[in-house]
């Protein structure tokens, strides 16, 4: 367990070095003074304890006092084990992202995550808590109740944190050919584009899954000038505004976060009737 733990915080200081020697976007500001950086930070802390963040700390840890119901995995050698683990869970979350863009539900708590507009490796934690139960739970859980041991789920944690690191941080890192095999931030990061490119490159660790079923989108060489959701520079930078967004569809989410443009479109009663008036 304390493996998981060192990889988690040295991940986090060995990335917040790298970005600075070649930053995907040289205008964005680092560390601390990038926007919405402490509500990540409080995302890690609250997230964290059970969750988002440090889930891969202290939730992995919590699944895997979890008896398991059947022998079924247990049979298998440890790499066998990895290797369904790794698989099963690659092609689940490849599916759990489409859906959460895909269904107006889901899309909501996602939604949290998509509207950063100054990304680096702590974006990773940018994370509504529900999502993170409904990720988590529903796919760890059945495979240890399943017989997966303790040792693989951790394993797998600590290539998650890695990667996820990885696929947000403000580094150009170029890995070519291999995106045909691997996601990276050459493609994590035109799914984070504020336009066409969000539903594309929904895969985790492996980008087979998109090239499956027609969700791909690799541009050698080019990065998104923009980053975020179309109308929504403005949402909440705290976490307690992301946190209370999932009460709110887009259409009425880009009105509260656009009174004035409502205002526009709607001119007071007066204005009303008298246009009302000059049309008969």
């Amino acid at each position: 367990m304390w493996t998981l733990i060192i990889v988690f915080f040295a991940g986090i200081v060995v990335f917040h070095l790298l970005e600075p020697l070649a930053p995907i976007d040289k205008s964005y500001k680092a560390g601390v003074t990038r926007r919405g950086y402490f509500a990540d930070c409080i995302a890690v802390a609250i997230n964290g304890p059970g969750l988002s963040a440090l889930e891969k700390v202290a939730f992995t840890w919590l699944i895997t006092f979890v008896p398991t119901q059947s022998q079924f995995l247990s049979g298998f050698g440890w790499w066998w084990q990895f290797a369904i683990f790794f698989f099963v869970n690659d092609f689940l979350r490849y599916w759990f992202h489409r859906w959460y863009h895909e269904s107006n539900l889901l899309w909501r708590l996602h939604r949290v995550h998509h509207t950063i507009v100054q990304m680096d490796a702590m974006s990773v934690f940018r994370l509504h808590i529900l999502e993170a139960i409904v990720k988590n739970g529903l796919i760890f859980l059945p495979m240890r109740l399943l017989g997966t041991d303790d040792s693989v789920i951790i394993a797998y944690s600590c290539l998650d944190v890695i990667k996820g690191f990885w696929h947000h941080a403000n580094f150009r890192t170029y890995i070519g050919p291999l995106n045909y095999v691997f996601n990276s931030p050459e493609l994590h990061w035109w799914h984070h584009e504020a336009g066409k490119g969000m539903n594309c490159n929904y895969g985790s660790v492996l980008s087979i899954w998109d090239i499956l079923f027609g969700t791909f989108l690799y541009q050698p060489g080019k990065w998104p000038k923009e980053i975020g959701v179309v109308g929504m520079e403005n949402f909440p930078d705290d976490y307690v505004g992301q946190f209370m967004s999932m009460r709110d569809d887009d259409a009425h989410l880009l009105a509260r976060l656009h009174p004035e443009s409502r205002q526009s479109a709607n001119p007071p009663p007066k204005e009303q009737a008298l246009v009302g008036a000059e049309s008969k």
